[in-house]
């Protein structure tokens, strides 16, 4: 019964007597918010759902009286309406209405959710942390299906190890979950060395086999970023780290934490830096051939093709050393698949065998392709342009990745289907509309036409992509100018200071991440985006102006 009053505690009326309607209500309000929590890492037709149903359960509750009276008092849902209030006004002289709506439509979660949770009553701290803690754990069994997926699956896409939602958002809520961890261990060390029981010693944090669970399940957590090639998620991760350092560093209180974690923040500066310094040398290192003076003809007596181009990858030069002659002989002597035929991932057969004989140290020519195992065929077949695409880490994959993209950008200018470049290119093309439009923006409904406008007068390799930005502060400054751009930001500011979030440790953090998913990302196009951006955010909020009632009426 007392588990079942902490959980479900009665609410009473504004005349001070238990109202087991309102107390239903609120019973309601935490089940459905525990739902929304858990769904909100994994199904985007769960937290739709749990959306309508807050905001059907907050209107059947009433109570407006107290609901304005929360209202009034929380600059934050303030803010959270004047950004919806900027997207409904500059609707007016939009041309592409029904862009505009739709995007409307998208974003109801910042209205929503901010509406429901910052008017409601407060969860308390026990509620709160049950769903935090359930939030992490459907991040971490969402990780260990995304595991399952990859020893289940062939060949699988990292944009799919994760169903359920886009990579790039789940990356978030893991960072997110690290970080929830981290201040769960944080508290639970100090509680630990604070406690005594009988005159006996408080246990040390170090001998604390939940603190040691914790820690597992963040290397796992971190782990699995590396699978998802998330280099967003690193970026957010340390510099969210540092800064929570910096500001909280006299607050940690417990010395054992506060050495661990600064010798942790100092030990991945380290071991970034050997890591990305190993790997450039992994990847730049001349093998034998490039070494060698050029050779004018194969073993065959056939001429080759040295284009001298520059384009390194394995430490080799990836366009000298062809004969396509020899090529197509010997390929079609060990595949069906032509060299002009089309791989799984859309390019052509002859690039991607082009791209694995150099990897592996080979003649572009009939000896090089005698030297291929049948898995190296049937991995060219699928488009795989790099044995270390199958067989290396997935640390050694994505560094991999990143520098093949600088090496076709440096000697070729390319951007086209490169995951960093294409944003550098996205960036400077919306950056170019924002300059046409600075101080009012194209409005709401013309930010994707305008765009897409602006690369074709570029005559950008992008022009015809569905993206237009994939940054959200210039999207924001591309749709309503730096007056629009103004007002939202100076609202957030003003919440921020006035209830003092920042103060919070784990608020800090969360704000970090979204701020720093905003650079890289267009984070709030997506429902995902919008639920992550707002939920833990408010719920933090809501239960900071809990405390502050206490304390006031104390």
């Amino acid at each position: 019964m007392n588990l079942l009053k902490t959980y479900f505690p009665p609410v009473v009326d504004s005349s001070g007597a238990v109202s087991w309607r309102l107390t239903v209500h609120n019973a309601i309000y935490f089940l459905l918010l525990f739902v929304l929590i858990g769904a909100q890492p994994v199904s985007n037709f769960m937290m739709s759902g749990m959306e309508i149903l807050l905001a059907v359960n907050w209107a059947l509750e009433w109570d407006m009286r107290a609901k304005w009276n929360r209202a009034r008092n929380c600059p934050l849902l303030w803010a959270f309406l004047v950004l919806m209030g900027v997207h409904l006004v500059w609707m007016i002289g939009t041309e592409n209405v029904a862009y505009g709506w739709n995007d409307i439509f998208k974003k109801l979660p910042l209205l929503a959710i901010p509406l429901v949770v910052l008017t409601s009553r407060p969860l308390g701290r026990k509620r709160l942390t049950w769903l935090l803690f359930t939030f992490v754990s459907t991040v971490f069994v969402a990780t260990v299906i995304g595991r399952i997926r990859i020893a289940t699956i062939p060949d699988l896409p990292y944009r799919q190890i994760i169903p359920f939602i886009s990579h790039i958002r789940f990356s978030m809520n893991v960072c997110l979950a690290i970080v929830v961890i981290a201040w769960f261990g944080v508290e639970r060390a100090k509680r630990l060395e604070g406690a005594s029981s009988g005159g006996r010693k408080a246990r040390r944090p170090y001998a604390d086999w939940l603190l040691w669970l914790m820690l597992l399940v963040t290397v796992s957590l971190i782990d699995f970023l590396f699978k998802l090639r998330s280099y967003t998620a690193f970026v957010m991760l340390f510099v969210t780290a540092v800064l929570l350092l910096v500001v909280f560093w006299r607050r940690i209180g417990n010395k054992f934490v506060a050495f661990m974690a600064m010798s942790a923040a100092l030990l991945v500066v380290a071991v970034t830096l050997l890591v990305s310094v190993g790997m450039y040398n992994d990847y730049y290192t001349p093998i034998p051939l490039a070494n060698e003076p050029l050779r004018p003809l194969t073993a065959n007596g056939n001429s080759y093709q040295h284009k001298q181009d520059g384009l390194i990858e394995n430490g080799n030069y990836v366009n000298n050393y062809i004969c396509r002659s020899e090529l197509e002989r010997e390929w079609a002597k060990r595949s069906s698949v032509g060299l002009d035929d089309t791989t799984d991932n859309e390019y052509t057969v002859y690039p991607t065998l082009l791209r694995y004989l150099n990897a592996i140290g080979a003649t572009k020519d009939s000896v090089g392709v005698s030297l291929l195992g049948d898995d190296d065929v049937r991995a060219i077949e699928k488009g795989i342009a790099n044995p270390v695409y199958v067989n290396g880490s997935s640390l050694r994959k994505m560094y991999y990745v990143m520098f093949f993209e600088y090496e076709c950008y440096r000697n070729f200018g390319a951007v086209k289907d490169f995951t960093m470049l294409q944003r550098f290119e996205l960036w400077k093309n919306a950056w170019c509309t924002f300059c046409k439009h600075p101080v009012a923006g194209v409005g709401t409904g013309d930010v994707v036409d305008e765009c897409h406008r602006e690369l074709a007068v570029r005559q950008s390799p992008l022009q015809g992509t569905y993206k237009h930005a994939h940054n959200q502060y210039i999207t924001f400054l591309v749709s309503f100018g730096i007056v629009g751009f103004c007002i939202i930001c100076c609202f957030f500011v003003y919440a921020f200071r006035r209830q003092s979030l920042l103060r919070i440790p784990v608020v800090l953090a969360f704000v970090s991440i979204v701020l720093i998913s905003f650079i890289t990302e267009d984070t709030l196009e997506t429902l995902a985006g919008c639920v992550f951006s707002t939920l833990f955010i408010c719920l933090m909020a809501a239960g900071e102006a809990e405390s502050g009632e206490r304390r006031t009426e104390m």
